[in-house]
């Protein structure tokens, strides 16, 4: 843990300041193993260079919490290139940025960045590991899964990348500590999706921007599958949970396989909008996530399903939602993207 982290965390509970106890500080700058002690007592424990603030006895965020530390420890079921390849285009794309060089570049140039559920590091990889990127910001990643240590060992070498375990809900830092804050894909695996995004806003200074993505709803068949399959999946361990998804995700290729399309009509009844559809697509969005991408290994493709079904928490909202609380938490919408899949959005903190 280096010194300019140290400086800036703040007890979670209280806002107020820190006592390193225990280390000490090397010839780097870097902090010793130890504990963090804030005034009324409370001792935060420093491990493997990580500072430790989690503190919840919400079920289902200690069930969510396990399952992205699961997902995220089995590094053989993503990092294919074809995958990264993809996921890098979407993610630029629906940022709204030219290209991956101005991505990077955008991010190299601010000055100090939240990853707000970092995961292993996955989608912030992106930027951090490029040649725009020059370690000019102060980039913290933040998860409550120990997914954190996998973000670790994976982006540790990066300049002035450091990192937290915290929950999304009750993080370590001052309001108005970060000029940007980047979420993706996490806000709705949190017990209240607003919740999450308040917290968010009240660390991000006057005028800073909140790069973030959600789930959007979906038809109301898929909406009952959804949550049907991750009913079943409740009582299961982990591993279990992971080989039930091997047939669906079997299921979705096969359905991939048969290259058939259907000209639908507008079903309002069921929420779907006519059109030509693929098969595998029209099951997809409408009744059940089966995703499949050809380019993708086996083994990545169930990484996304399991992602899908496995956390207790996954919310869904609608756009008319996701507006009505930038609003709420005092943040001016620059950029609104929709998709069937969610919402990505780029706001601005008002003065």
């Amino acid at each position: 843990m280096k010194t300019a982290l140290l400086d800036l965390l703040a007890d979670p509970a209280t806002g107020g300041p820190l006592t390193l106890e225990v280390g000490s500080r090397n010839e780097d700058g870097s902090v010793a193993e130890g504990s963090l002690r804030a005034g009324a007592g409370e001792r935060y424990l420093v491990e493997r260079s990580i500072p430790r603030f989690v503190r919840t006895d919400d079920s289902g965020q200690l069930q969510t919490s396990t399952s992205f530390g699961y997902k995220w420890g089995r590094q053989d079921s993503y990092g294919d290139a074809a995958a990264i390849a993809s996921y890098r285009d979407w993610l630029v794309g629906k940022y709204g940025f030219g290209s991956a060089a101005e991505w990077a570049g955008y991010f190299d140039r601010r000055r100090r960045i939240l990853d707000v559920g970092c995961g292993s590091g996955y989608s912030s990889a992106l930027f951090l590991d490029t040649a725009e990127w020059r370690g000019n910001a102060m980039w913290i990643g933040v998860d409550i899964s120990t997914a954190i240590d996998v973000a670790r060992e994976r982006l540790g070498a990066i300049p002035n990348a450091h990192f937290v375990q915290a929950d999304a809900l009750r993080m370590p830092f001052a309001p108005g500590s970060f000029d940007t804050i980047f979420s993706e894909g996490v806000l709705h695996h949190t017990p209240s999706t607003l919740a999450a995004l308040l917290a968010c806003s009240r660390l991000l200074a006057p005028g800073g921007e909140f790069l973030f993505y959600v789930y959007r709803k979906k038809a109301p068949v898929r909406e009952f599958t959804d949550d049907h399959v991750r009913g079943v999946l409740a009582s299961m361990t982990n591993d279990e949970a992971w080989e039930a998804m091997r047939p669906l995700t079997k299921l979705a290729r096969d359905l991939a396989a048969l290259k058939a399309t259907i000209d639908v009509e507008d079903i309002p009844a069921l929420g779907i909008k006519g059109g030509r559809y693929d098969v595998q697509r029209l099951i997809y969005w409408n009744f059940a996530k089966l995703f499949w991408n050809d380019s993708y290994p086996f083994e990545e493709n169930l990484h996304v399903n399991f992602d899908w079904y496995r956390p207790q928490y996954a919310n869904r909202q609608t756009e008319t939602e996701v507006r009505a609380w930038c609003a709420e938490a005092g943040l001016q919408i620059r950029r609104f993207n929709a998709e069937e899949s969610g919402f990505t959005v780029i706001a601005t903190k008002a003065p």
